[in-house]
């Protein structure tokens, strides 16, 4: 028993390194290449830029059967016919985000043609429909994927994940940056999308993963594939709207520029985010799927061993964020995003509960996926009726910080849930808040002496 946990224990490290260390790597090329594309185009571009990623995002996530979660999960991996029947599945599923995106640019054209937007909003500028129409075809691509890539991620031998990842955004940056020196317009945002998905595609056919694989249809295969999927596919559904809801609903609301503002102050508030939920569901997922499957009874104590290390990180991260945003936005960008200083403040807030809602991998481990769903749909449901209702009495900062509280409502579902598997621990869930006023005080102490 001690041998398989020191096992499980170094690959979990292993493999949680190469995931932190790449995607710190990715944050920071995403942050470079930020600072330098705000100087070379304009605030709106990133408005409709947000728009159009919100609209390619949401219907990836409606139609999201969880093929990569399935095969870390399922024992028929290593079966050929399994893995086959799955690729095909998701390359029908690109062919279906291709279609769709195309008949949502037609719709959004029809409808600026009838003037059914607001003048001055995001949708109604007239490049939308056709920025809508070429960005589907990143969904073609990324149907092609191979999921070999999966297998890989459920033995958590993630050096080369990590890679393609790197290369393939690092050179799509470069087209980007490139082709926005140039031209100075917002395809070169869009084509540089595109550079980056084909790359991963292509790199993720190499020899060192697999066998290439080939079209296939078994029916067993595609049970498992669906049976597994339809909850995925619902709560995919709700974790959309909960997750992009607030630059749909803001951009029915304020204008191209204001959006790009907000996108700006969005990026750096979650970055930290991302690269938790990253090493969450490429490492900590498959790590407690392996404790779920081989020794249920030691799932509680490990859970928390890991939450541990993730809170006192938020703690300290957040509490630093909250109490200096206003100056990491002045220091990085110029006037014209500087409303984005107050809005990162604030946004910041919603990452507190990140460690409390890592029991959604703890649930996604044990195969209930339904509860996924639950927690989701009511998040969408506050944010959609609280972001209107805020912005019509107090505005921006109304609508910024009913965006920030999102979180909290998942909360009660998360602690119901965990408390029906006998793997809630009231005291684990609370003993880091501490850290987050003493960093806090620390960030606002800091701040004052370097900035002022």
């Amino acid at each position: 028993m001690t041998t398989n946990v020191s096992s499980l224990k170094n690959k979990v490290v292993k493999a949680g390194s190469w995931v932190l260390v790449g995607h710190v790597v990715s944050q920071l090329i995403r942050l470079g290449g930020n600072l330098v594309l705000t100087r070379l185009l304009v605030p709106d571009m990133f408005g409709l830029m947000a728009v159009v990623t919100v609209f390619l995002t949401g219907i990836n996530m409606f139609s999201d059967l969880g093929i990569a979660q399935n095969i870390i999960q399922s024992k028929k991996t290593g079966d050929a016919r399994y893995l086959n029947t799955a690729w095909t599945v998701q390359v029908l599923r690109g062919v279906v985000i291709f279609v769709l995106m195309l008949m949502i640019s037609g719709s959004i054209l029809l409808a600026n043609q009838a003037g059914l937007f607001p003048v001055l909003s995001v949708y109604a500028d007239p490049l939308l429909p056709a920025l809508l129409a070429v960005m589907s075809i990143s969904g073609l691509i990324a149907g092609f994927n191979s999921l070999n890539i999966a297998v890989h991620n459920r033995e958590l031998q993630l050096k080369n994940i990590v890679a393609i990842e790197l290369l393939s955004q690092a050179l799509g940056l470069i087209a980007m940056i490139g082709l926005a020196w140039y031209y100075q317009n917002v395809w070169s945002l869009v084509f540089g999308t595109l550079c980056s998905a084909f790359i991963k595609m292509a790199f993720s056919h190499h020899v060192y993963f697999g066998a290439l694989p080939k079209f296939m249809w078994d029916k067993p295969s595609v049970k498992e594939v669906f049976h597994f999927g339809k909850w995925i596919f619902g709560s995919s559904i709700f974790t959309f709207f909960a997750g992009q809801g607030d630059r749909i609903l803001l951009g029915g609301l304020v204008t191209s520029a204001e959006l790009g503002v907000y996108t700006i102050a969005f990026f750096l508030a979650m970055a930290f985010k991302e690269i938790v939920r990253k090493v969450m569901s490429s490492v900590f997922y498959p790590a407690l799927s392996e404790v779920a499957r081989t020794r249920p009874d030691e799932l509680k104590t490990i859970y928390y061993r890991i939450r541990q290390k993730l809170d006192i990180a938020v703690m300290i991260v957040v509490g630093l964020m909250a109490s200096s945003g206003h100056y990491i936005i002045a220091f990085l960008y110029d006037d014209r995003y500087i409303e984005a200083g107050w809005m990162l403040e604030i946004l910041s807030l919603s990452i507190l509960f990140l460690g409390t809602t890592m029991a959604g991998v703890v649930l996604m481990a044990l195969g209930n996926t339904k509860s996924i769903m639950m927690m989701t749909a009511t998040s969408t449901l506050f944010l959609f009726v609280s972001v209107p209702v805020a912005f019509h009495f107090w505005g921006m900062q109304g609508a910024v910080a009913a965006i920030a509280l999102n979180a909290l409502v998942e909360i009660p579902i998360i602690f119901y849930m965990m408390r029906r598997y006998q793997l809630l621990s009231w005291f684990n869930e609370f003993r880091m808040w501490p850290l987050f006023f003493i960093s806090y005080f620390i960030g606002n102490h800091l701040s004052d002496r370097l900035f002022l």
